[in-house]
């Protein structure tokens, strides 16, 4: 009989602070501008911070873990994202859809 043992230390979204088992990288500034820096993320997070900022925005305003939670609307999103078990479905924000990605 196999015992599963879990990992000696487990991940933790610094985000949503949920056990991160699909983790990304994200670039605190983004790769296209120059970063380096990368963060462990969650998948969902790391979907949200893209579907709410635009590479502009990351690189000159919410290039830190505690810019991204001080806007509201993204506190919200991981608010609301730390709750869930599964998968979540983020969709892009109205200013994302009509500007597009870098804006």
């Amino acid at each position: 009989m196999t015992v599963f043992s879990p990992p000696a230390q487990e991940q933790v979204c610094p985000l949503c602070r949920r056990p991160s088992y699909r983790s990304s990288r994200h670039h605190l500034v983004p790769q296209c501008r120059g970063g380096k820096e990368k963060l462990k993320v969650c998948v969902d997070c790391h979907r949200a911070v893209h579907a709410t900022f635009s590479n502009k925005e990351i690189e000159s305003r919410y290039n830190t873990v505690e810019a991204l939670l001080a806007h509201e609307g993204f506190a919200k999103m991981v608010a609301f994202i730390s709750k869930q078990d599964g998968r979540v479905r983020v969709r892009l924000s109205h200013n994302q859809r009509r500007r597009g990605r870098n804006g």
